[in-house]
């Protein structure tokens, strides 16, 4: 096959800056590949892919150094413009690609800029509108679709360039489930029906394990493993160096193996289909399986800090409801987890929760408190949050400023107030200079600032929406531990998350939103191991889920417990088990 891409000795940093982003990268593409890049936020993923589309250096300034070529043009030499007729880019948000007031006009920009003809122009439309199923939507405005149409929609815009290599930045990472399905089986098309080359920076592990023709894992800039994702994920001491997330198959496999290095030669499955084939023996004895849920019926309500009842809103008089008749108590000590897709009305349930939304009808209670009583300011000491773009919450010039804005309104001291800053900082893993503006942070450095801001005032409830929005999995496991402990301190955490993996980990209790009504709420362990229900409505079960309930573990969803039900299987197993080839 031929080489797409090619870079060589590629360093690159940014006007202003002295650290360089991009350290010495040696990197081959060839035709038709799969390729997908991982690494911790900041490592330079989207750096390098802005280098590989040419946005660097003829958009976005800096120094480079070395040679990269697409289909052997110099993206040096080459404008933009030119590249994008052989190599196609999306980026992370599709907010910043879908323009037109149209979807139409969407797909016909790029085509018209060409200078096509309108003959070719309207056969690669029709051509395009057939692939990702929108005929009879042409006139529809783009900025009324999901995140999910949108997202398809980019794509499909620069589909209909008919580019050799398609380059996709994070394309899931903002996407509910049933976005997230779309956009990932549309790539699995995209690889099953053309010859496109596929360059995908992408956090999906299952999804990556089974697709992928080659792995990258980048870190401070460089390159640190490559190989085909068996090689990447089957090694627990890369995986543990990198900070990356291993399928959940192969991440219960590692303990397994290390305790019983006798069986299946060590060999650490990497797709469910897989691990069932090693696991071909084993299966829970009669009992087994119940005996191993611990703690399933969620934590007794000693004290309800918020009460909702009978909350009904909508964002005006003429306008949908958004929440109709919602009934919920979160309690003391509790962590709580609130997931639905998008538009099931979650950021507005918990923007009640410290009266920044008052109840139209129905009425939401903090502490005793009525929050259509009560002023903001004052709920905000009770219930911290943190909303999706953090950059919404920020007002001060500096990290300090913004972190002691509100610690110096309370009356505390010098002392106390930096003493906060320092714990709130380290509980989420933030070391910055204290004089630097918080709008020079990455996106995920900005959530975290906004979670210890919050964590500093010491509320008793601390609501977080989607916060691990540009984190990576290793910063992600790091901010569920300070929640937990947070929790552990007679703390109480809401969580508005897509994630059903880490949500697996913390949570108590999960409650399920669908169009602005509870559908169903319960322990964690209880709902996350419904798979029936969870698909009825369009959510995608958990891998580990899969694998227990294929072994009679019918109530297991985390990895630590069904890695320690297969161990105590295999013990009770008599004769040595058969390795595998």
């Amino acid at each position: 096959m031929s080489v797409v891409i090619e870079a060589s000795d590629l360093w690159f940093k940014y006007v202003g800056s002295e650290d360089w982003v991009l350290k010495n990268i040696n990197f081959r593409m060839r035709e038709g590949e799969t390729v997908v890049i991982m690494g911790p936020s900041g490592c330079g993923k989207s750096t390098l892919l802005y280098t590989l589309v040419g946005m660097i250096p003829h958009i976005i300034r800096g120094e480079m150094r070395g040679n990269v070529s697409v289909l052997g043009k110099s993206v040096l030499d080459s404008r933009p413009e030119e590249l994008s007729r052989y190599i196609g880019f999306v980026f992370q948000n599709p907010e910043l690609q879908v323009l037109m007031p149209t979807v139409i006009e969407e797909l016909v920009f790029g085509l018209e800029n060409m200078g096509l003809s309108r003959e070719d122009i309207r056969g690669r439309v029709d051509e395009v509108l057939e692939f990702i199923n929108f005929k009879g939507r042409e006139l529809e405005d783009p900025h009324t679709l999901s995140s999910g149409e949108k997202q398809v929609l980019a794509i499909a815009s620069v589909l209909a360039l008919r580019p050799r290599i398609l380059v996709l930045d994070e394309p899931t990472s903002m996407l509910d489930h049933v976005g997230t399905q779309r956009i990932l089986s549309l790539i699995e098309r995209l690889k099953r029906e053309t010859n496109l080359s596929l360059l995908v920076v992408e956090h999906r592990i299952e999804w990556i394990a089974e697709h992928a023709d080659k792995v990258i894992i980048m870190r401070d800039g460089e390159f640190v493993a490559e190989g085909r994702p068996s090689e990447i994920f089957s090694s627990e001491d890369l995986i543990l160096k990198t900070g990356v997330r291993p399928p959940q198959v192969s991440e219960i496999f590692y303990s397994v193996v290390k305790q019983r290095p006798d069986l299946f030669r060590g060999k650490i499955p990497i797709t469910l289909q897989e691990a069932l084939s090693l696991l071909g023996g084993v299966s829970s004895s009669p009992g087994q399986a119940s005996s191993e849920v611990v703690g399933d019926g969620g934590k007794p309500c000693g004290e309800v800090l918020i009460e909702v009842r009978d909350l009904w809103f909508r964002y005006g008089k003429n306008l949908p409801w958004v929440l109709k008749g919602v009934n919920l108590d979160i309690c003391r000590g509790e962590f709580v987890a609130i997931i639905g897709h998008s538009g099931a009305g979650k950021t507005t349930l918990v923007k009640h929760f410290n009266g920044l939304l008052k109840p139209v009808k129905g009425y939401v209670r903090v502490l005793g408190r009525d929050t259509r009583k009560s002023a903001v300011s004052s709920l905000a000491r009770l219930v911290g949050m943190v909303m999706q773009n953090p950059e919404a919450q920020f007002f001060a010039s500096t990290i300090q400023e913004e972190m002691s804005f509100t610690l110096k309104r309370m009356g505390l001291s010098r002392e106390e107030i930096d003493q906060r800053i320092k714990e709130a900082l380290n509980t989420v893993d933030l070391a910055k200079p204290l004089n630097i503006s918080p709008h020079l942070l990455s996106f995920g450095e900005k959530h975290r600032l906004a979670i210890a801001s919050i964590l500093a005032l010491k509320p008793q409830v601390l609501v977080l929406d989607e916060p691990f929005s540009g984190l990576d999995y290793k910063r992600s496991l790091q901010l569920l531990l300070a929640l937990r402990k947070f929790v552990s301190g007679g703390g109480t955490v809401v969580l508005v998350a897509h994630d059903l993996q880490l949500i697996s980990e913390v949570a108590d209790r999960v409650v399920v939103l669908v169009n602005g009504v509870i559908s169903r709420a319960g322990p964690t362990r209880e709902l996350l191991s419904d798979v029936e229900w969870l698909r009825e409505h369009n959510f995608t079960p958990l891998q580990s889920t899969l694998l227990a309930r294929s072994l009679g573990f019918s109530k297991l969803v985390k990895t630590g417990e069904i890695s320690d039900a297969i161990i105590k299987t295999l013990k009770q197993i008599q004769t040595p088990y058969p390795a595998q080839p």
